[in-house]
């Protein structure tokens, strides 16, 4: 089952995803360049304390003067140095001429001091977890002595106060963030969304007839493009279902008045063919002459042929008016199909057909009995005319769905293309003409379809081409207007 996320769902979650992660990385990019300056600013300081310690010295280390000059400097950074110390190469070794505090001496920082004394460079060590800085800087003198400083800052203070401002930063940008995701969802909304939720409720109106349905959507953008071709669409379809209408209108009143005219000339007809279809048997009885009894068996058989084609025309005629009312029953499928099977035997055995009714006992169908015997017959006449006469097979078979039962008649004729698939149920089509001259009329099959439409059924046929035979499949309901 797949899950439903809105439009604006997913470009909220965009949108929060994205801007939280710049501002975000702005800010810790921002709070890490504050360290850093924090931390330089004490560089900066040792640079200046090492420079004013140099004046002093031209002494000797022993002198007081270079100690009272670091106890005065330590005295203005009271708030931050920790301990100083000097320190003095004499020959490879590293000697700690002077200390405010000596205990604090242990030698870790040794290679970082002979690297000063080497390069003149400044390191800083920055230690986290006592919230320290030790700088270690570099001295020079006239005599060209090497000597450097280490200067401890104790940043515990310092480290509050540039927490504090982190804080202040985070909360700066989570209200920055919320202003900006605010402000672009709501943009976002107004151009994008409320556009496109006004496409879909627009097309969920159009798709249930309502042509007069428009987008009131004017921008200068794509989704004003878009919402100009769909109301253009719209007039047109509105404009060619008119159109529609008014030539289904006249081909409704076409259809009645050809429905009228044929069922007027089929009466007219039907009466006077009448005497003749019964008097031509009783001549053609009486008739000695054998060219002429020859004669009049022509003249009956096309007497019979249009008595067909006439009663099958009114048949259709009828079927198409709402006039015509079917009794339904429930009716045991597969004893209907006996009962067609035994009037249909002559025709079978004339053409050397076997036929099988493979429809089980049990299963049942609402339906007009003389109209279902009529399907049926006109099923199995067809499939007669279509299957060879040297041991074709008809089958019946049916199976049972929800709420319909689903026939299928099965034959070994000569099978169907797919172009007359389209067209086997057309009135007056022939699938093989040539063959089957007055055999039939080419109604058979559209009475059947208007039957099996009647009953709120469907019809419909299969082949796999030439020489390989059809099947005719319909449906009719299980349940009928009895029990409706």
């Amino acid at each position: 089952m797949k899950t439903y996320l809105s439009l604006s769902l997913k470009l909220t979650l965009i949108v929060v995803a994205v801007s939280a992660s710049v501002i975000f990385s702005l800010t810790l990019y921002n709070i890490n360049d504050q360290s850093i300056s924090f931390e330089n600013i004490y560089v900066d300081k040792a640079k200046d304390t090492a420079a004013a310690l140099e004046i002093f010295r031209n002494e000797t280390i022993t002198n007081t003067s270079f100690p009272a000059a670091i106890n005065s400097i330590q005295e203005q950074n009271n708030d931050s140095i920790e301990y100083i110390h000097f320190f003095e190469k004499k020959q490879d070794n590293i000697i700690l001429a002077h200390s405010t505090n000596s205990s604090e001496y242990d030698g870790n920082h040794d290679e970082y001091v002979l690297l000063s004394m080497n390069e003149s460079k400044i390191v800083k060590i920055t230690s986290s977890n006592t919230k320290k800085i030790t700088v270690i800087a570099p001295g020079f003198s006239s005599t060209n002595q090497s000597f450097a400083y280490e200067f401890s800052y104790l940043t515990t203070d310092a480290y509050q106060i540039l927490q504090q401002r982190s804080t202040n930063l985070f909360l700066i940008s989570g209200a920055s963030l919320f202003i900006l995701i605010f402000s672009v969802l709501f943009l976002l909304r107004h151009t994008i969304v409320k556009p496109i939720i006004q496409f879909r409720d627009a097309a969920k109106i159009f798709g249930k007839g309502n042509l007069q349905t428009r987008i009131p959507l004017s921008s200068n953008d794509e989704l004003g493009e878009l919402a100009d071709a769909f109301n253009t669409m719209a007039e047109d379809l509105e404009k060619s279902r008119e159109t529609l209408e008014e030539y289904n209108k006249i081909l409704e009143r076409l259809i009645d008045q050809k429905d009228a005219f044929i069922g007027q000339l089929g009466h007219d007809l039907k009466n006077p063919l009448q005497p003749l279809i019964g008097l031509l048997p009783i001549l053609i009885q009486q008739e000695k002459d054998p060219k002429m009894k020859e004669h009049l068996k022509v003249m009956n058989e096309n007497a019979q042929y249009m008595k067909e084609l006439i009663f099958k025309t009114l048949e259709l005629a009828k079927l198409r008016t709402e006039k015509i009312s079917f009794e339904f029953d429930k009716l045991p499928l597969s004893e209907t199909v006996d009962r067609v099977i035994t009037t249909q035997k002559p025709m079978l055995e004339k053409n050397n057909i076997s036929i099988s009714n493979l429809i089980p006992k049990n299963i049942f169908m609402y339906a007009d009995t003389l109209r279902l015997q009529e399907v049926f017959k006109n099923l199995i006449t067809n499939a007669v005319k279509y299957t060879p006469d040297n041991g074709g097979k008809i089958s019946i078979s049916a199976k049972e769905k929800k709420d319909y039962v689903q026939v299928s008649i099965t034959d070994t004729g000569i099978g169907m293309s797919k172009e007359q698939i389209k067209k086997i149920f057309d009135e007056f089509y022939r699938a093989d003409s040539s063959t089957h001259g007055q055999d039939s009329v080419g109604l058979g099959l559209s009475i059947t379809k208007r039957i099996i439409e009647k009953h709120n059924g469907k019809i419909w046929a299969e082949s796999n081409g030439k020489d390989k035979g059809s099947t005719f499949h319909f449906t009719l309901p299980k349940k009928g207007e009895k029990n409706q």
